[in-house]
């Protein structure tokens, strides 16, 4: 076995769920229902994906941006894009003390996009490179947050999913998504979506199968 290979052993991957009062996402997301899963961030600036919990309530994600941008904390909101998924949005911000992002980066752990806050409840997946930086950090997120909870504690960290996907199954998934396949009802089907390639029905129905299945897996693993 190679250093590098002892290395990785060492890294934990933890999964937490931590709630929070008087934190504005998560006060926010237990009053208005809807999901916000927060892709980047950059010293005090956030890019976050706003949706609505049942699908099709846009003025929830509406009610939750005016609401954002009225909380002394923030400085400024903007809706930088609008998709199917939801409101994209950028949001500049200014606590009071280490935010949760902070207090993982200070304890030498590092957070794997993305983050998701819902319920007034953020879900992050935290990777840290020793018992001893996971012990420090949890001590420190319970000196200041309501409820910290490990829902998952890994000696190998899950890579994000898409890693796994071969080839011609990210082709198919992309391929399917793109022309409708997934929507409700669906805009196209299997045989369709053969149209135009050197592929068989069957194939094709095998790769958005076995790349839905690995999709799916990693889901379940992240979130059981």
């Amino acid at each position: 076995m190679s250093s590098y290979d002892g290395c990785l052993k060492m890294v934990l991957q933890c999964i937490l769920r931590i709630e929070a009062e008087n934190y504005y996402s998560c006060d926010l997301t237990r009053e208005i229902p809807v999901r916000v899963t927060i892709v980047a961030i950059n010293g005090d600036t956030g890019f976050a994906i706003i949706q609505p919990l049942d699908g099709s309530a846009e003025n929830d994600v509406v009610h939750y941006i005016e609401r954002l941008a009225e909380y002394d904390t923030i400085r400024e909101v903007e809706i930088t894009h609008r998709s199917t998924e939801g409101y994209w949005t950028r949001a500049v911000h200014h606590l009071e003390g280490a935010s949760i992002y902070e207090t993982v980066l200070a304890s030498k752990c590092m957070i794997s996009f993305p983050i998701v806050v819902e319920r007034g409840a953020q879900d992050l997946v935290v990777l840290c490179p020793s018992r001893e930086a996971l012990s420090k950090l949890l001590k420190a997120l319970r000196s200041r947050f309501k409820s910290v909870q490990i829902r998952q504690l890994r000696s190998a960290p899950v890579a994000p999913s898409d890693v796994f996907l071969t080839p011609k199954q990210r082709t198919a998934l992309l391929r399917a998504y793109r022309a409708g396949y997934y929507q409700i009802p669906r805009r196209t089907n299997v045989t369709k979506l053969c149209d135009g390639l050197d592929v068989k029905r069957t194939a094709m129905q095998e790769r958005l199968r076995r790349a839905e299945q690995r999709i799916i897996s990693a889901y379940v693993e992240r979130n059981q």
